[in-house]
């Protein structure tokens, strides 16, 4: 995996750096984690490593993130955010609909679950939950309880909008999420899975929960 362009636009400077140069090096050190580790794995990439690919001393890194772990969180973090910030672009045209929120909601889980860099994580997670389970819940937590809470809560304000009971948002919430993820980790095992295919079983998953509502 070649070095992104956040890494080759850093260019670290000798003295106390200003709050610019700092959003730089927190960049940069991010951007050069989330290679090494997609590269060669958790376990293989020490810090040191990471420092000298990114161009800062140990200690510089050592004062951001104390461990490899507390490293390898924020970078899952930091890729979530992105993730999340690019399939937002369109949240300003949503109304307060119900089953059209639901639609945003489930394109975004099918177009994520098709980005090569997510499953790229999703795999080296997988590979090392048993044992480092904590890498695994990083990216659980950062990105399927997010997305959970986000419609949880739309289900909530439609709740009290509509006048339609919900029993339990969350629990909803979260088979939502997982019949769209998993319909996609069982039909990838015959091969790829086309976008549309995908996006089909997104529109499906959304007929049939809104078709249950008050079972909410």
């Amino acid at each position: 995996m070649a070095a992104t362009n956040i890494e080759k636009a850093f260019k670290p400077k000798r003295g106390r750096p200003d709050a610019k140069q700092v959003a730089a090096i927190d960049e940069a050190i991010l951007a050069t984690a989330s290679r090494m580790f997609l590269e060669s794995g958790y376990d293989t990439v020490a810090m040191e490593n990471i420092a000298a690919a990114t161009g800062v001393s140990k200690g510089t890194l050592y004062a951001r993130y104390p461990s490899k772990e507390a490293l390898f969180t924020k970078v899952i973090q930091d890729r979530v955010d992105r993730w999340s910030s690019a399939s937002a672009q369109e949240d300003y045209l949503l109304t307060d609909d119900i089953g059209e929120r639901l639609h945003h909601h489930a394109r975004s889980i099918a177009r994520s679950l098709l980005q090569a860099e997510v499953q790229a994580f999703k795999r080296l997670t997988l590979a090392y939950r048993d044992r480092f389970p904590e890498l695994a819940k990083a990216l659980y937590e950062a990105g399927y309880i997010y997305i959970v809470k986000l419609i949880s809560h739309d289900i909530q304000d439609a709740a009290k909008r509509d006048g339609i009971a919900a029993r339990n948002p969350e629990r909803v919430a979260r088979l939502f999420v997982s019949t769209i993820s998993g319909w996609e980790l069982q039909e990838s095992g015959a091969g790829p899975i086309a976008e549309e295919d995908l996006l089909q079983a997104a529109r499906s998953t959304v007929e049939i929960f809104m078709a249950a509502r008050s079972t909410w």
